[in-house]
């Protein structure tokens, strides 16, 4: 399956509500709904699907439309590139060929996760986390117009 920066995944698409989802992946494994920060109101729900390495987020600030795609594990492509496995120096000289865009790379290194760190590519709307130098994730988004915070939402949604 193709990921379509700022579009979506294959067929599904930014903007598109749980049901449009669960109509076309059938029920999740799980349903996790939270706040990211308690007691600020800022919930979202998340749907699994283990079997596909994918879940897909929805937040209140949306009006609980697709958000975030979280991709973990192989059998997705980037501009017709399979990337789960590769390092960050590979991930990085890959998406900077394709885009012209150098992505921006920090450490969020932690006692639990030593060694875990994100490429973050504004221009793709992707977060690219790797653990112990490998890609092990992507989160894709939606992408903004140039003040930053109005929406690009795909044309379908």
């Amino acid at each position: 399956m193709n990921i379509l920066p700022g579009i979506g995944i294959g067929e599904i698409r930014y903007g598109m509500v749980e049901k449009e989802i669960i109509s076309f992946f059938g029920k999740p494994d799980r349903i996790d709904e939270s706040e990211y920060v308690e007691d600020n109101g800022d919930w979202h729900r998340e749907l699994w699907y283990s079997l596909r390495n994918l879940t897909f987020t929805f937040n209140n600030d949306d009006g609980f439309r697709l958000g975030t795609i979280t991709v973990m594990g192989a059998g997705y492509s980037l501009f017709k590139k399979q990337l789960f496995g590769l390092g960050v120096e590979e991930v990085s000289r890959l998406i900077a060929k394709d885009t012209g865009e150098i992505a921006k790379l920090e450490d969020w290194s932690s006692e639990e996760l030593p060694n875990h760190k994100c490429l973050i590519h504004d221009g793709l709307g992707i977060m690219f986390w790797f653990d112990y130098n490998y890609l092990t994730q992507m989160q894709c988004s939606y992408l903004f117009k140039a003040d930053n915070k109005t929406i690009i939402w795909p044309v379908n949604s």
